[in-house]
């Protein structure tokens, strides 16, 4: 009861902000382009992750906004095929029919199967080849923007980490990217309490976003978050309860706020 007068409070403004960015999105989702790209009928998005099931557990609401936007073509970028439990084929199957709930194509997914980079937080990527194989595609697709994790990788898994650290060398040392913008952008690792805390994070998020210039802020109203839920259950290798209870109580399931690498 001592807790009430500040729990209540926060859980009715929580509840007051999550529904006000449900109605007016636009309010946090900045553009996303540099100037000098606006020209372009379409702007190219690039997620970058480690394992087929991050583009549903962490970056579902960002996927969920971006496919509503005519102007903007998303593309997916695994870097490994999930085989840590000797089931990468099948993954390899399971990411390509999420990624399509989540408004991809087939052909904008993009499967990573090198041994060089396998799904095992006790092997260390050669961040070198990460920042060589995002170039890659980032070139080749004429990519305006890339999403990826933070420095701490969210679930703190060596190789989130590592495809951090690898877009970060890209956005870096590429000679190629001198003369191709590329805006990166790195989803917010936020502590345990607020990781678990649902919609009740909206405030703080949004308070972490409007204290930083160079930010975003995704939120998932009741269609994104079932659309992000609907492509989780496609991996039906990796539905286990507690992930179940994950899809419930995470607030990577309702809010993605990012920062930029400048």
């Amino acid at each position: 009861m001592i807790l009430a007068p500040i729990l209540v409070p926060l859980l009715l403004a929580s509840v007051a902000a999550y529904i006000a960015l449900c109605w007016r999105p636009q309010l946090m989702e900045r553009s996303m382009v540099p100037q000098e790209k606006r020209s372009k009928p379409q702007n190219h998005v690039l997620f970058v992750t480690a394992h087929p099931d991050d583009e549903c557990m962490f970056f579902a609401p960002t996927f969920a906004k971006l496919a509503k936007q005519r102007n903007v073509a998303v593309s997916l970028l695994c870097l490994s095929k999930g085989d840590h439990d000797g089931q990468g084929e099948l993954r390899k199957k399971e990411l390509v029919k999420a990624a399509v709930s989540l408004g991809l194509t087939p052909d904008s997914v993009i499967i990573v199967d090198d041994p060089n980079l396998p799904d095992d937080p006790r092997k260390a990527w050669n961040i070198a080849l990460v920042a060589k194989t995002v170039e890659a595609v980032v070139t080749a697709g004429d990519v305006d923007t890339v999403f990826t994790f933070d420095k701490q990788g969210v679930s703190g898994h060596p190789n989130h980490i590592a495809a951090y650290m690898g877009v970060k060398h890209m956005a870096v040392t590429s000679q190629r990217l001198k003369f191709h913008p590329v805006n990166v952008y790195v989803l917010e690792s936020v502590g345990l309490v607020r990781k678990y805390s649902s919609i009740i994070d909206t405030v703080f998020s949004l308070g972490s976003v409007l204290a930083a210039g160079d930010s975003l802020m995704f939120v998932a109203d009741v269609q994104a978050y079932s659309m992000g839920v609907q492509a989780m259950a496609l991996h039906e290798s990796q539905m286990m309860w507690f992930r179940k209870l994950y899809l419930a109580f995470s607030r990577y399931m309702f809010i993605n706020t990012y920062s930029k690498i400048n």
